[in-house]
């Protein structure tokens, strides 16, 4: 009986007792169980982020090759010390070009006269350093389609592959990085004249085209050289042209190393080839290897530099 007694008298202490205390208790736990999260390390900030610039993680295995060895080769073998001692003593090529009369009125304004015969004056390159050495400047790759000349809707397969190939998107028609003048990004390439033979109208899309600079030109020609080249049966090698060809030719003082490459060579590229599926059809290309050199023995010496760089070049 006590015992109940007593239990009566502490519920109802309990329950007539004023709530503010239980508030001010909590509260005071509260602000305890807080305080040692105040003295806790804020969060780092992310203004140093705002300035980070991304890139190219690392220089390509071309380009550092090129660098450290190739570029002392090549100035081993087209040093010439006869044409070096003689620069200062011959006349240069080009300042025998022929000029108008200043006292003719009509030369006024018009374009310099072209030399006599039918071949141009060329330069005679010297090379005596590292930095004066023909180098590779861009890589231009094309293709043609014949089923775009029935609509455009028909060029898609052949973007898609290029974009996959090259990683350069389309040309955009808005002004920016890709925009029209840029010189970036994939181009459709359209006929200058039409044909009615060939049921060609002026300005029909024929194809695309991409020029590559600077570190996505030398990820293709790695690419190109690494896995393509070697696994491509068919593919002897970029024949040369034969002696009796003409050493100032147009093509020969270009420094233009051009070849092509059939329709299978597009499936042994590791982007198409990993979804061979999504790519119902292959297509052949042009590649334009364009470099520095210029003048006489121009694409010997491109030759030279495209050879040391891993392209095979064969004898016809």
């Amino acid at each position: 009986m006590k015992a109940a007694v007593n239990l009566a008298r502490t519920v109802t202490r309990a329950t007539t007792s004023p709530a503010v205390p239980l508030v001010s208790s909590i509260r005071s736990a509260s602000s305890s169980s807080s305080s040692p999260s105040s003295s806790s390390p804020a969060p780092p900030s992310t203004e140093h982020l705002a300035n980070v610039s991304y890139g190219d993680t690392a220089r390509s295995r071309i380009q550092d090759h090129y660098t450290q060895s190739l570029s002392h080769d090549l100035l081993y073998l087209l040093y010439n010390h006869q044409i070096h001692s003689s620069s200062t003593s011959l006349p240069n090529p080009l300042s025998r070009a022929p000029i108008w009369s200043p006292n003719n009125p009509y030369a006024e304004n018009r374009a310099p006269p072209r030399p006599k015969g039918n071949r141009y004056l060329v330069p005679n390159p010297s090379y005596v350093s590292p930095q004066s050495l023909p180098r590779l400047e861009s890589i231009v790759v094309e293709s043609m389609s014949k089923t775009a000349l029935a609509g455009k809707s028909n060029l898609l397969p052949l973007l898609m592959a290029f974009e996959a190939v090259t990683g350069e998107p389309p040309q955009s028609k808005h002004p920016g990085a890709y925009g029209p003048g840029s010189g970036q990004g994939l181009v459709i390439t359209r006929s200058t004249k039409k044909s009615a033979s060939f049921k060609i109208r002026a300005g029909a899309p024929t194809g695309v085209k991409v020029e590559l600079k600077g570190q996505p030109m030398y990820t293709f020609l790695e690419t190109l050289v690494d896995f393509v080249l070697p696994r491509l049966k068919t593919f002897q090698g970029i024949p040369l042209p034969p002696a009796s060809q003409p050493r100032q030719s147009t093509s020969a003082t270009s420094g233009v190393v051009s070849f092509g490459l059939p329709p299978e060579a597009m499936g042994l590229f590791p982007q198409i080839e990993i979804n061979l599926d999504q790519y119902p059809k292959t297509f052949g290309m042009n590649i334009f290897c364009i470099t520095s050199a210029k003048g006489r023995g121009a694409q010997d010496q491109a030759r030279a530099l495209m050879s040391g760089v891993g392209l095979p070049f064969v004898k016809r």
